[in-house]
């Protein structure tokens, strides 16, 4: 039986509302590990079931379940905004316990994005509830959480000495705790991890003109201890057949011998790392496992093996550069996430104390009201003119609320701008990193090329070298011609980014976002295939327009065509997704139809399509700000922006700019 069949039956069951919502979750743990996506549609089912019966406690964890789904699905944004949601049901619940949960998971999604300061912020709040309940195990926990927040601090970071530090205090008194427990897992992970924050406090000081020799003694103390208790972890985990990120351990390992000199032993922990990182799929691990390969080679006068593992590293460099640029995307959206919750709760309190203002003076005035009729007619008169005062003041306090709330709009609105400009900027550090790294890599190897060259009596070999030599310095003058190419076409699109209106080809527009479009949605869903119709009338004269704002309209119109087109594809199996642009003259007008044969807009929502905050997407997916400031945007240019649709049919989006 399916899922969803499983899910139909539970729904349809005669048992307790209860009784079937925790049906529902069991569902959700049976399929959370191997089938996440599986395990959500049955969190989802107990959450619109609990929502139904107004369970405030099974809404909050149905909320829990949704977030830990989509957290194992890299869905970070939609994870946070339900653990937040659960968390919020649970603190007007009391229910401490729950709480923990949720402020840990919260404070790992952080942790997983390399925020740590935010990740100290939860992990913290974690830790004062274990406190309270006096739960010693997960006390430990939260102190080694926090103890990994520190230690991700990059060494370049100025305060990195002080808070790789802090992470062995604090991984010291988790240790000790779970001596206390006699809780073996607990005591294997606080081992590795100290072993691990050892390492890296024993790294020398490469800041340091001189290494003196109070220095020297210190890194070798600290490395002494980091293999001892590193190599104790090992063991626990063996005899205890744990599951734990052996991978990290055997990488420490390795670099540990390597800086000791023992190539033997580095190599032979190099080599687990990365059967290890291999086998879990971890492409950062087998990165630096094959770096590490390539320093023991180079060690040992292997040249050749040095360099083959040294480009497999930079292969695997590059994997790692684009999960770092997407990560700072998301990086950015979580950011946005909170600054957006904390500013809408703090208009939402400032309303809900003006309105209890109001109400409080409304009170006060019925009573002075009712006092009236038992006094003379001159405090009668004075009455009155106190009421008009009191209810001009709550006039003028209802007024601020809403220009608060105005307000607060248009700091999510500059939010998502601030947010879009970091996306932009991580895709142009990624295209300009690309070629900069080949010519890196290959000027390294050249170097190498030419001291093999210089080292070589074998004519041979010296006409092989000199035929890679001169591969490398055409790869890296191709290289160096694509950056070049790059930064023009940077500078070329930046001229046309002023805010000035200036006369456009509105069929070039078309054609060039029609396609940067289609290519965009193809890039995050290859499966996805759509036929373009374009219309353009050849005469259309030019139109005085601010390029850069009716660009960003045209990409919005022609991105919700796309996507609406994808998720009706996605839900019929024979459907033929076509999107048509068709350019026009009309009554001293320019016209601009996007049309798509998607499932359409509900006559219901038809009127809200354009009002701020208004989405049907999914949570995380959009913000209601598309179609709203595509809409101001043609009304700036003196123009109009209409929509016709009809439900599983079409939807047509109409631009009207003035010639």
């Amino acid at each position: 039986m399916s899922v969803s069949d499983s899910i139909s039956v539970i729904i349809k069951s005669n048992e307790a509302d209860s009784v079937r919502i925790q049906k529902l979750l069991v569902l959700f743990h049976q399929y959370k590990n191997r089938e996440p996506e599986q395990a959500l549609k049955a969190a989802e089912s107990a959450y619109r079931l609990a929502s139904e019966k107004n369970l405030d406690f099974y809404i909050a964890k149905s909320l829990g379940f949704m977030g830990t789904a989509n957290y194992s699905m890299d869905r970070y944004t939609e994870a946070l905004e339900q653990y937040l949601a659960a968390l919020q049901i649970y603190e007007k619940l009391g229910r401490k316990r729950e709480q923990g949960v949720i402020l840990t998971n919260t404070g790992n999604i952080f942790l997983d994005q390399e925020l740590p300061d935010q990740a100290f912020f939860y992990y913290h709040k974690a830790l004062d509830i274990d406190r309270e309940l006096k739960s010693d195990r997960d006390i430990v926990m939260d102190l080694m959480n926090i103890s990994s927040a520190y230690s991700v601090t990059p060494r370049s970071d100025p305060s990195f000495r002080v808070r790789i530090d802090s992470a062995f205090q604090i991984c010291a008194q988790a240790l000790q705790m779970s001596v206390a427990l006699k809780d073996t897992f607990m005591f294997s992970q606080c081992l590795a991890n100290i072993g691990i924050i050892e390492y890296e406090q024993g790294k020398p000081d490469t800041t340091l003109k001189d290494i003196t020799a109070a220095n020297r003694e210190r890194t070798k103390e600290k490395l002494d201890s980091a293999l001892r208790h590193i190599k104790d972890a090992e063991k626990l985990f063996q005899i205890y057949d744990i599951e734990s990120n052996l991978g990290v351990l055997y990488l420490s390992l390795g670099d540990i011998y390597l800086e000791r000199k023992d190539l033997a032993q580095a190599i032979i922990y190099y080599t687990k790392a990365l059967n290890e990182a291999q086998s879990v799929e971890s492409i950062d691990d087998e990165r630096l496992a094959f770096l590490g390969l390539s320093r023991c080679a180079e060690k040992t006068g292997n040249t050749t093996a040095a360099l083959d593992y040294l480009k497999k590293y930079n292969v695997l460099n590059d994997t790692i550069f684009n999960i770092k640029s997407s990560r700072k995307q998301t990086q950015l959206l979580l950011n946005y996430e909170l600054e957006k919750r904390e500013v809408l709760q703090k208009a939402e309190q400032e309303k809900k104390e003006a309105i209890h203002l109001a109400e409080l003076h409304r009170q006060r005035a019925q009573k002075n009201i009712f006092i009236v009729g038992f006094i003379i007619v001159f405090a009668l008169s004075f009455i009155m003119i106190r009421l008009y005062r009191l209810k001009n003041k709550a006039n003028i306090k209802l007024s601020e609320a809403l220009e608060h709330l105005e307000q607060t709009q248009s700091q999510l609105i500059h939010q998502e701008k601030m947010a879009s400009l970091g996306m932009l900027t991580a895709g142009i550090a990624h295209e300009i990193q690309n070629p900069l790294n080949f010519v890196t890599n290959f000027s390294e190897s050249s170097q190498e090329i030419i001291h093999e060259l210089n080292a070589t009596a074998d004519e041979a070999e010296k006409h092989q070298l000199m035929k890679e030599l001169t591969m490398n310095i055409g790869k890296i003058s191709h290289h160096g011609k694509r950056a070049d190419n790059i930064i023009k076409s940077m500078l070329r699109h930046s001229h046309g980014s002023e805010e000035e209106k200036r006369p456009a080809n509105i069929n070039k527009l078309c054609d060039e976002f029609l396609v940067l479009a289609y290519h965009s949605i193809r890039a995050s869903h290859p499966d996805f295939n759509c036929a373009i119709e374009k219309k353009f009338q050849e005469d259309l004269p030019k139109v005085n327009v601010m390029t850069q704002e009716i660009t960003r309209v045209m990409l919005n119109l022609f991105t919700n065509a796309f996507h609406a087109l994808k998720e009706r594809q996605q839900k019929e199996r024979n459907f033929s997704a076509v999107i048509s642009v068709l350019t026009m003259t009309k009554n001293q007008f320019i016209e601009i139809k996007v049309r798509d044969n998607g499932s359409g807009i509900p006559l219901q929502i038809r009127d809200k399509i354009f009002q701020p905050f208004f989405t049907t997407k999914k949570s995380g997916e959009g913000t209601g700000l598309g179609l709203s400031i595509s809409y101001d945007i043609v009304k700036a240019h003196g123009g109009t922006l209409t929509v016709n649709s009809q439900e599983d049919g079409f939807t047509e989006f109409t631009i009207a700019l003035p010639v």
